[in-house]
């Protein structure tokens, strides 16, 4: 069963009044939601698209890496024109032809959605859009974003949903970004969910002009409601557990996901659930190694740590490219920046990639000497 969207009213509410000003005005909304792993974006949007159904107004998700609990398709750029389109999967190649052909401004911009939808061309065919301009097919592409909206809006959606942006290749990005500068007096919000990571970093400069969300931690009565809801669900008395779910709610520090993994576990003030061991493993393994080394450093100082530590682990380590080094472990979402110092999104996250380490590691380690005494960044200790 799903988690209600406990303590997110302002956000829905937000939200409905962005898409109720898109559909009083025919004007094309863009929205920006921004928030950290755990903090609720996807159960925020799965709530706002089950509030438009129930008022029966036509919303399409996507996701790019899908939860088990939501039935957003997976994103790619086929399977998204298919569903703007309206065409299911079960359509022959006939029917999308014939789709096409009445979405399409022209005899190019249906030959290139045909290239988009990965259908097969023959020779002529490719010939004709391989002698096109970058510059050129840029503005079909546009007219097709054009296009697919209005037809989009006029089979009745009013939402167009892509969670887990951060995901998303470089190719799926361009695409989703042609849609964001359309200029097209369609009642349709489109709304871009990520983490802040990879091209997410900061918002990046083709949703300037979106409304942007960005996700605070829930508050304590929302996390005690989300707790009692968790509880009942494993089947537990929650009056029996007031103790371990005060622990819960505090080490978990306004994250969804994170309280619901602390209440699975029989001690949520000192153990590490399995899922959070699980999910510092994985993002670790699946970085290059040198930026594994430095992160694993860097947890081992504790929640923060500074610029002088990293070129003292740079020097010892000879790291060869700390700068790139630097900017992976900013894209990698885990920690974020304030000047010269460093800080992990949220203290769990630290302690999970702190369990990756073991208390040998870097024993080389000692305080830099220009540092003061009542400024002094945390010592590495053992597990």
């Amino acid at each position: 069963m799903p988690n209600p969207c406990y303590g997110r009213e302002w956000e829905l509410n937000h939200l409905h009044c962005i898409l109720n000003y898109a559909l009083d005005n025919s004007a094309f909304k863009i929205v920006y939601l921004q928030g950290m792993t755990g903090a609720g974006k996807s159960r925020l949007l799965a709530t706002f698209a089950s509030q438009l159904a129930s008022a029966g107004k036509r919303c399409l998700a996507f996701s790019y890496t899908a939860p088990n609990d939501s039935s957003a398709p997976t994103f790619s750029i086929p399977c998204f024109i298919k569903a703007l389109m309206s065409v299911t999967e079960l359509a022959s190649s006939r029917d999308i032809r014939l789709k096409i052909d009445l979405i399409a401004n022209n005899v190019l911009c249906a030959l290139r959605l045909r290239q988009r939808l990965d259908s097969n061309l023959n020779r002529g065919e490719t010939d004709t859009l391989s002698m096109l301009s970058e510059s050129r097919l840029k503005w079909l592409d546009k007219q097709i974003a054009q296009s697919l909206i209005a037809y989009a809006n006029h089979k009745g959606v009013v939402a167009i949903i892509i969670d887990d942006a951060h995901n998303l290749p470089t190719n799926a990005l361009e695409f989703i970004r042609l849609f964001t500068s359309c200029n097209t007096p369609h009642a349709v919000t489109f709304i871009i969910a990520s983490q802040q990571k990879h091209a997410f970093i900061y918002p990046p400069k083709w949703l300037d002009h979106a409304h942007i969300i960005i996700l605070r931690p829930l508050d304590p009565d929302a996390m005690a409601q989300l707790a009692t809801h968790i509880l009942r669900c494993q089947g537990k008395e929650p009056q029996k557990h007031r103790e371990q779910t005060a622990d819960a709610i505090k080490r978990a520090q306004g994250n969804p996901y994170f309280l619901k993994q602390l209440l699975s576990d029989s001690d949520p003030l000192n153990a590490l659930p399995n899922a959070l061991q699980q999910f510092a493993r994985t993002c670790l393994n699946a970085m290059p190694c040198e930026v594994a080394r430095t992160l694993k450093f860097a947890a081992s100082l504790g929640q923060s740590f500074n610029t002088h530590q990293l070129q003292q682990f740079n020097d010892n380590e000879q790291i060869r490219a700390p700068l790139c080094v630097l900017h992976k472990m900013l894209c990698s979402g885990l920690i974020k920046q304030s000047d010269e110092h460093f800080y992990f999104i949220h203290p769990l996250i630290q302690e999970a990639l702190k369990s990756q380490t073991k208390s040998t590691d870097f024993s080389w380690y000692t305080y830099p000497r220009h540092h003061q005494p009542d400024r002094r960044p945390n010592k590495v200790t053992s597990n």
